[in-house]
């Protein structure tokens, strides 16, 4: 009787084809960049194509992330 095959390399190929899929926008939401919605938009609609997947990335990783203030009064973070 023939067995079944593992679920679990094949589910991990899956997943892991996902996340690569997702980079562009991953990338963008770790790095808090304004236009985070707009990558995600244009990765989920035009990811598929290599083209769209690649200007996705490009945009994630030139935007620039908001700038941090911080505020030190008497030696101590105020603000940040």
């Amino acid at each position: 009787m023939p067995s079944v095959p593992e679920v679990g390399p094949l589910m991990s190929v899956i997943l892991f084809l996902i996340a690569l899929y997702w980079l562009p926008t991953l990338i963008a939401l770790v790095r808090q960049t304004p236009s985070a919605l707009g990558i995600a938009m244009l990765n989920f609609f035009l990811g598929w194509t290599v083209i769209g997947w690649i200007v996705a990335l490009v945009w994630a990783l030139a935007a620039n992330p908001h700038a941090r203030i911080i505020v030190i009064e008497n030696g101590r973070v105020v603000r940040s």
